[in-house]
């Protein structure tokens, strides 16, 4: 690994853009499945409001990930 700060910071950046979007990823799957539960919970209007909650999350982070602060 380089001494060079700027690249350490460079890696780093890229480093965390990279879990967010993995992270994204895995909750956009587990929203996918919480979409299949909605019909068996107690409270259907409360468990879709979970769901637009994440969904609204995903959009905007889809958003960044579109952005990357280093292209």
């Amino acid at each position: 690994m380089s001494d060079n700060p700027t690249e350490k910071l460079f890696n780093y950046i890229t480093l965390l853009e990279d879990a967010n979007e993995q992270l994204v990823r895995i909750l956009k799957m587990s929203t996918q499945l919480l979409e299949h539960c909605k019909p068996v919970v107690p409270d259907p209007e409360t468990w879709q409001d979970m769901i637009d909650a994440f969904n609204h999350t995903i959009e905007a982070e889809e958003q960044m990930i579109q952005k990357k602060t280093l292209q």
